[in-house]
């Protein structure tokens, strides 16, 4: 990828494509005062959209979960992605789009509900260098939880403030803890952390359950991990023997730090190893060939 990168080079609303400084909204929108509004973000790579069809079923989901109308469904939105990934082979060199981070926002143009937009556009990939994955990076907490979990919705000032607050502390991450002191995720990632050699995650009505930590889940259970999903008290950190984040862009990346403290040894436990190790042999047979992917 170029360091030189011209994206965002066009931007899709409700499938035309704009150039990006005309790609607004209305000061009328609700997005503006109330965050009404989903978002997904979905990886590219080697021209194959890394589980597409999980992320626009989560993207309804959002939606149907706030009562937000969308502008097209599953497979329209679909369509608009290939369109502008189409569009943009054309206008950049190949090198440029074969692979990045699409953005996709879904909301109401003007407070009109007859009148839903979706805009998507790509980015650059975002990628971290192999020292995370080999060392592990921080986190801290921060005390907040996001309005109506389960939905991936624009809310996100809590999510703002923990990455603020991690971007002070010169950490990677910043974990949301609720009002009873249970963590819950990061401000852009699920969390794991590992117990008695089960792998632990928080309930999943109490946080937005990720389509690479659904693969995640099925890649231990093929490993023989065992899997217990419950609230996971702050307190009770000292017990944890691993812990790592998982997202569209991190994959599986150690957490070997909190709030300034080493989590158990301070560095990648054997359960985050292999599970990291498992999700990239599944992630570079999924990309192997270019195409839109499926899911």
């Amino acid at each position: 990828m170029s360091t030189t990168s011209r994206l965002p080079y066009f931007v899709s609303y409700n499938g035309a494509l704009l150039l990006p400084e005309d790609a607004t909204i209305s000061v009328r929108s609700p997005t503006l005062f109330g965050a009404y509004g989903v978002y997904e973000s979905i990886q590219l790579w080697n021209g194959h959209f890394f589980h597409l069809t999980d992320h626009l079923a989560r993207l309804e989901e959002s939606a149907a979960l706030i009562e937000l109308p969308l502008a097209g469904d599953q497979a329209t939105v679909a369509r608009w992605i290939l369109e502008l990934h189409e569009a943009l082979e054309e206008a950049l060199p190949p090198q440029e789009v074969a692979r990045g981070m699409v953005r996709l926002f879904a909301l109401l143009e003007n407070g009109d509900e007859t009148c839903p937009a979706t805009f998507i556009w790509l980015e650059p990939p975002r990628i971290l260098p192999p020292q995370a994955y080999e060392q592990g990076v921080g986190a801290v907490t921060y005390r907040g939880e996001r309005a109506i979990p389960r939905s991936k919705s624009l809310n996100m000032l809590v999510n703002t403030l923990a990455r603020k607050r991690a971007r002070q502390a010169g950490e990677h991450e910043g974990l949301l803890v609720d009002r009873d002191g249970h963590v819950r995720e990061g401000s852009s990632s699920n969390f794991f952390a590992v117990q008695d050699e089960t792998l632990l995650l928080p309930p999943a009505g109490d946080v937005l359950d990720g389509v690479t930590q659904q693969i995640v889940l099925g890649l231990a259970e093929q490993a023989g991990i065992p899997v217990e999903r419950r609230p996971l008290p702050l307190a009770e950190r000292g017990r944890w023997e691993e812990a790592f984040l998982t997202s569209t862009s991190r994959h599986v990346l150690p957490l070997v730090r909190l709030d300034g403290q080493p989590i158990a040894a301070g560095r990648p436990g054997p359960i985050t190893q292999e599970l990291h190790r498992r999700f990239e042999a599944y992630f570079a047979r999924a990309v192997a060939g270019s195409g839109s992917g499926g899911g």
